[in-house]
């Protein structure tokens, strides 16, 4: 048994996909499903039900997935402690929501590179609910993301910022210079939104839903960058986090619309409550702390 069939195990479980979690180890599928396959030999035991529409893990997966958690632990922690000094040294992986990782975690990453220089950091940029599964079944060391209010199973959490959501339009459009915007003008405008598992853009459709308006338009998106320019453009409105578009706005580029959304948002840190007695964690929660207060 091999420590990298375990990481792909772990993944593949967090994902529930083969291509996805390929991708996301940055492996050759081939190379995924040859490790598996060398995984389930040496266990004896047949560790996911595989069809063309999903991967579903075994009673046998279950009864490993535990085990394989320690292995991946104990191969971190053991790889601390052969170091003479005691220098943070390991590896950990984070994962955030675009938002997140794109302008509050900079500073974070800076701050934290100089206090651990030798500590290997993977980052990766995920959705809400694959964090969530990620860090609960122990893939990801640390997730953050944007929610209204979380509560979880097995997992710590921790509120670090407000995040003020609002619509924005370019300054030409109609709304933009508007005092007050009713919800009939939003429905018969082009929404710009991320794909639905979006806690925000779940929000919209929900107003939209709840005032009798089933049939706006809208498109989807799986980029800031792309939606804000879109906006520009004058394509239509963009449901975002202010902090993703504070230069747009200060340069008079992009424009808050005044509707006041009835949710508040706030940023959240996320991480195992049976891993957080590890050094390299403990470490980067203090600096996480820090740059928050």
């Amino acid at each position: 048994m091999k420590l990298i069939e375990v990481r792909s195990f772990l993944e593949i479980v967090s994902l529930e996909s083969f291509s996805k979690a390929a991708t996301s180890l940055h492996y050759a599928h081939s190379s995924v499903t040859a490790q598996i396959k060398s995984l389930e030999s040496h266990l004896g035991e047949q560790l996911f039900i595989r069809d063309n529409k999903k991967v579903t893990i075994t009673e046998a997966g279950k009864r490993f997935l535990p085990f394989a958690r320690q292995l991946i632990e104990l191969s971190r922690d053991a790889k601390s402690a052969t170091h003479s000094t005691p220098v943070l040294a390991g590896e950990l992986t984070l994962a955030a929501v675009e938002t997140i990782s794109t302008y509050r975690l900079p500073q974070v990453l800076k701050t934290f590179q100089q206090v651990a220089p030798n500590v290997h950091l993977t980052f990766k940029v995920m959705r809400d609910q694959e964090i969530y599964e990620s860090v609960k079944n122990g893939t990801i060391d640390l997730g953050f993301m944007v929610e209204e209010k979380l509560i979880v199973r097995d997992v710590e959490t921790r509120e670090l910022c407000p995040e003020p959501i609002s619509i924005f339009a370019h300054p030409d459009h109609p709304l933009a210079t508007k005092e007050k915007v009713s919800i009939a003008e939003l429905a018969n405008e082009y929404h710009l939104l991320w794909a639905l598992g979006c806690s925000y853009s779940d929000l919209v459709n929900e107003i939209m839903q709840q005032a009798g308006y089933h049939d706006y338009r809208s498109m989807e998106f799986s980029n800031t960058e792309t939606m804000k320019q879109c906006v520009l453009e004058n394509m239509g409105l963009a449901t975002l986090t202010d902090i993703t578009v504070n230069n747009e706005v200060m340069a008079s580029n992009i424009s808050r619309i005044n509707f006041d959304l009835p949710q508040r948002f706030n940023s959240f840190m996320l991480y195992n409550t049976h891993r957080a007695e590890n050094p390299l964690i403990q470490q980067f929660i203090q600096i996480v702390d820090d740059c928050f207060r």
